[in-house]
């Protein structure tokens, strides 16, 4: 895979889209967010390194929601039944996501 495209299945696209790979720039962000998450913790700011780990696991929960949201959109299209059966699904989802970042960081598990 030598070129900037890959096969992508989920996203921003439709499924099966190409779309294109972070560049770069994009990476060496990710990278130096990664580094900083490391010595937050190495230095044992630990309070500061789970506010930047739940703005992000919020930023990433939204995006999914819209996501699954717009998806449920896309199949049902103009049939109200199907609508019918995906609504329930997404809020689900919704109020899961919500609740998985509320509970982010505060010891708790299901």
């Amino acid at each position: 895979m030598g070129n900037e495209l890959a096969l992508f299945g989920g996203g921003g696209g439709r499924r099966g889209e190409m779309a294109r790979r972070p560049t770069r720039r994009q990476r060496a962000a990710v990278e130096r967010a990664d580094i900083e998450l490391f010595q937050l913790a190495a230095h044992g700011q630990h309070e500061e390194l789970k506010a930047m780990l739940r703005k992000k696991l919020t930023e990433d929960g939204m995006q999914d929601v819209t996501d699954v949201a717009n998806l449920a959109r896309e199949l049902a299209g103009e049939d109200q039944y199907v609508a019918s059966l995906l609504i329930p699904i997404v809020q689900e989802y919704a109020r899961t996501t919500a609740r998985d970042i509320r509970d982010f960081g505060r010891g708790r598990s299901r």
